[in-house]
């Protein structure tokens, strides 16, 4: 029995149809793509942030985070006050290779680390005590406090580090936000949102 072949006008009806169905698809994908994108943003400062809370504990050195703010960079690392300019204890990097490292109170923007592209911080704070507040005084004392850098957020030898909480977002301002418990030192993501109630949040909080 032979079998009819489609025809050219079947083909075309066939495309057509297939470019309706991606056409009407295609917004609904690129939100998911900016999803992953900023889901990925929000899960590298908890990576960096897990990271600088057991370096600082291995190593015996507060480790410093700092974002620029309205920008996609940060950087962690070592502190030291002024007259503390001494060579740290070897190390580990990656959890895993041993390197040495000087620790210093000057931001080192060379090895600043970006967020993925097309996300940013958009707002920040760490709560002041007791300690960080003397290394906040002494780095801007120093004239080393960047006014277009985040606040320091420090994570201490001892396991615990500053209440803190970041809010990185994407060029559609949907927004994530990353808390620090300062008890504990462990991080939770919360959920995608609008940045404006997020920021509204973080101002009620503040009151």
């Amino acid at each position: 029995m032979s079998r009819r072949a489609f025809t050219l006008l079947e083909m075309l009806l066939v495309l057509a149809i297939m470019v309706v169905v991606f056409a009407a698809a295609a917004p609904a994908l690129r939100g998911v793509m900016r999803d992953a994108a900023l889901k990925n943003a929000a899960d590298t400062v908890r990576i960096h942030w897990t990271k600088a809370h057991v370096k600082a504990m291995k190593t015996g050195r507060i480790q410093v985070f700092r974002f620029e703010q309205d920008g996609s960079r940060f950087t962690v690392q070592p502190w030291a006050a002024a007259d503390d300019q001494i060579e740290a204890a070897p190390s580990v990097k990656g959890f895993g290779t041993a390197e040495e490292e000087t620790a210093s109170p000057r931001l080192d923007e060379s090895s600043a680390v970006s967020l993925p592209e097309g996300t940013k911080f958009v707002a920040g704070a760490a709560a002041l005590e007791g300690r960080s507040q003397a290394i906040e005084k002494d780095i801007k004392d120093a004239n080393r406090f960047e006014a277009d850098w985040s606040q320091p957020v420090l994570f201490y030898p001892d396991g615990s580090s500053s209440d803190a909480w970041v809010i990185v977002a994407n060029e559609r301002d949907v927004a994530i936000r990353v808390d620090l418990r300062g008890m504990t030192g462990t991080t939770t993501l919360g959920e995608i949102t609008d940045v404006e109630e997020l920021k509204d949040q973080a101002e009620r909080e503040a009151k």
